[in-house]
């Protein structure tokens, strides 16, 4: 006899099993396999390979994943598999369509050459799962960035931030970088100067952001392409949090779990440091009215006033705000909701 996911499972059987003995019987009932893959779903991915990175590098990743359920969800604990990787749960409780980031660090300074490690990550509540991730990598001991990573710390999308850092190879003269790229467009790199000392070589760089950079956490990387045949390519991680000159909290509205036909209202505030106006506010779900004010000052709240409608539905919507701050300047919120 085959079983329902385990989540389904449970809700149904649950009333009928009390105790610990009972809730015992029914994870009896549940398929192992099948008991993993309700905790599996909410993971944006359960692998990640870090590349060919420095010794002494700093090299992080958030493995990020989103409660699509109704209940809490409660990590008890994360552990890896070897020590290359130390794993850490940036939140031990997440809530219904809330996220959260299990952070992997990949030890370059204990540890060298090709590295892999599994992180199993168990949550307690509300039921028991193990999610298992990959991560893997290969750290040179021949080269070195100073510093370690590319931190920018926070600043406005009216800033241009500006880092130098450098890299030195040791053991072939000839090394040489012939290009720095990376998947989005952010940057603007520049070799600043190339020195050579028998067989090590120093390269100092510059880089720049540019102006498309979005508002948000910046969690990237500058890959430094090679002439060496064998290991090609060497990533440098690149971090900050760009904030704009307007802004709007929460950061997300979460409506939680609603009866059809029911009406909430809640509140955005927009702030800035002088004043500005807001131009339009709109949602892409229909049942959202907004009523911002025109005239210009520095804090506007705005009333936020959600219909569910009249069937059980699963709603994820974005308001988007256009104000007007010595130009125009586009804000967005996620709204979800569960209708039942």
């Amino acid at each position: 006899m085959r079983f329902p996911p385990p989540v389904h499972l449970l809700q149904q059987l649950k009333p009928f099993f009390t105790g610990t003995l009972g809730l015992l019987l029914l994870a009896l009932l549940v398929n192992p396999a099948e008991a993993q893959q309700w905790a599996k779903k909410m993971f944006a991915t359960l692998e990640h390979d870090f590349g060919t990175v420095a010794k002494d590098s700093k090299q992080e990743f958030r493995f990020e994943f989103t409660n699509l359920y109704k209940e809490d969800l409660h990590i008890s604990g994360v552990r890896a598999s070897c020590g290359c990787t130390i794993p850490k749960a940036e939140q031990s409780i997440v809530k219904t369509f809330e996220k959260g980031t299990i952070l992997a660090t990949y030890n370059t300074k204990a540890f060298a050459g090709a590295r892999s490690a599994t992180v199993t990550v168990t949550f307690d509540k509300p039921y028991f799962a193990e999610v298992q991730l990959q991560v893997s990598g290969y750290i040179r001991t021949d080269l070195a960035f100073s510093p370690p990573s590319l931190a920018f710390g926070e600043f406005s999308t009216k800033d241009k931030p500006k880092l130098e850092f450098n890299v030195t190879h040791v053991g072939a003269s000839d090394w040489m970088i012939t290009d720095v790229r990376s998947k989005r467009a952010y940057y603007e790199v520049e070799i600043l100067e190339r020195t050579q000392l028998g067989s090590q070589v120093d390269y100092k760089l510059g880089v720049q952001l540019k102006d498309n950079i979005p508002v948000g956490y910046l969690q990237d990387s500058l890959i430094i392409v090679t002439n060496d045949v064998t290991n090609q390519e060497i990533k440098l991680p690149v971090s900050g949090k760009v904030s704009a000159p307007v802004t709007l909290s929460p950061s997300s509205l979460l409506m939680g779990i609603t009866s059809p036909d029911t009406e909430i209202t809640k509140r955005l505030i927009l702030r800035a440091d002088k004043p500005f106006t807001i131009e339009s506010m709109t949602c892409d779900y229909p049942g959202v009215s907004l009523k911002p004010g025109t005239e210009a000052k520095k804090i506007h709240i705005v009333p936020v006033v959600f219909h569910s409608g009249l069937s059980p539905q699963k709603i994820q919507a974005t308001i988007t705000a256009t104000v007007n701050l010595d130009g125009q300047i586009k804000l967005t919120c996620p709204l979800s909701a569960t209708v039942e």
